[in-house]
């Protein structure tokens, strides 16, 4: 019967588990190294671009200036590792703050309209109530008034119009009824009694025109008043849009990021990773595009075997760092001197065989880390036993 035996105990009753028996050995409880099918949950190590790009996300929060960064590389160097490794540096740095972090896979997608709908999403009701706190204090009357003079479609002010007044009466519930209700119709929701009752409005945002001009509306009205700092959107794998839809589906999602970009001048910084042909297909597709991209930081291959070996102990040295801190927690003996569950010299072999084939100027990370995820799985398997 299949998995008849999932749950059986491994070993000798009362002998040391198969995790434990790794930690003893090679000071390590799982696989140090990432299969090529792990494309998130896994330590990143600085590329070189990482640099600039902490450059470009301070002048971003000194200032608030708008910022777009193109990541390019082939398939397999780390560019979704690295977005996925800023989005959780982000987060963790800024949580709190004001700052809105969205990482975004289009997955691919023939509209633009997910991608803003996920915008609004993170702000979701509670920023609503929050802008609307904000505003209800009397200190803040002339900057409400005046960033309410500065909202330029009639019914993104209509509806903030209804929250401060919900917040006024002093009623946390019909606060959080108009906050539900502003929150439905800023992501699309057709606008039915309730909302045209509850916050003054006839139709919905039904375009990706409008909902860009409600989201400019609303971010500029919730920064004047210092609920709203920045959003960090990340968007991943743009190059597949390109290889599964038509050329003119393709252009209206660019026209589309361009328009955002153009609608926030100020509290947007996007980092948008893609191929690098993919790139230079999208400039000639809509050349307003280049302007808009034109901040490129850029992936190389692994090298050198030097490169290679730096990747093999950064990530060893990870995994042991996790298995000290378990083990302590189990309260195991510490581990002095253990075995490399994938030795240097193999590591360096590996490289070169990978080198020996390899279609790009270098090694791809994720073939070497994959073909090392193999050499330590045949260890640690054996380990187990």
């Amino acid at each position: 019967m299949p998995l008849e035996n999932l749950f059986a105990p491994v070993g000798t009753p009362g002998a040391p588990g198969p995790r434990r028996r790794r930690y003893e050995r090679f000071g390590v409880l799982d696989n140090p190294f990432p299969a090529a099918a792990q494309t998130s949950g896994h330590p990143h190590l600085d590329t070189g671009v990482d640099a600039q790009v902490d450059e470009a996300i301070k002048a971003f929060v000194e200032g608030h200036a708008s910022n777009a960064l193109a990541v390019t590389a082939t398939q397999g160097i780390g560019k979704t590792n690295l977005l996925n490794a800023y989005t959780d540096a982000l987060r963790n740095a800024l949580g709190g703050r004001g700052y809105y972090v969205i990482r975004y896979m289009p997955d691919p997608e023939p509209s633009f309209d997910p991608l803003l709908r996920s915008i609004f999403e993170q702000l979701g009701e509670e920023h609503f109530k929050r802008v609307a706190a904000t505003a209800a204090e009397p200190a803040r009357a002339a900057t409400v008034r005046r960033a309410l003079a500065d909202i330029q479609g009639r019914d993104v002010r209509s509806v903030v119009e209804a929250l401060c007044r919900a917040r006024q009466d002093g009623q946390p519930q019909r606060l959080d009824e108009i906050a539900k209700l502003a929150y439905e119709w800023f992501i699309g929701l057709p606008a039915r009694k309730l909302h045209r009752e509850g916050l003054g409005v006839n139709f919905r945002l039904d375009s990706v025109e409008s909902r860009t001009r409600a989201l400019r509306d609303i971010a500029y009205f919730s920064a004047a008043l210092g609920e709203l700092q920045g959003i960090f959107l990340l968007l991943d794998e743009l190059e597949k849009h390109g290889s599964t839809y038509s050329k003119g589906v393709v252009l209206r999602y660019l026209s589309a990021l361009r328009a955002l970009i153009d609608a926030l001048p100020r509290y947007l910084f996007l980092m948008v990773a893609l191929t690098t042909d993919a790139l230079e297909r999208y400039r000639e597709m809509l050349p307003a595009l280049k302007g808009r991209l034109a901040n490129e930081v850029h992936l190389v291959p692994i090298r050198d075997e030097d490169d290679a070996v730096r990747y093999w102990r950064y990530y060893l040295d990870r995994a042991r760092e996790d298995a000290r801190l378990q083990a302590q927690a189990h309260g195991w003996p510490s581990q002095s001197a253990p075995t490399d569950v994938v030795p240097e010299p193999e590591a360096r072999k590996c490289f070169r065989d990978l080198r020996k084939s390899s279609t790009v100027d270098g090694v791809r990370q994720r073939d070497f880390l994959d073909h090392l995820n193999r050499v330590a799985g045949n260890e640690l398997g054996g380990s187990a036993s």
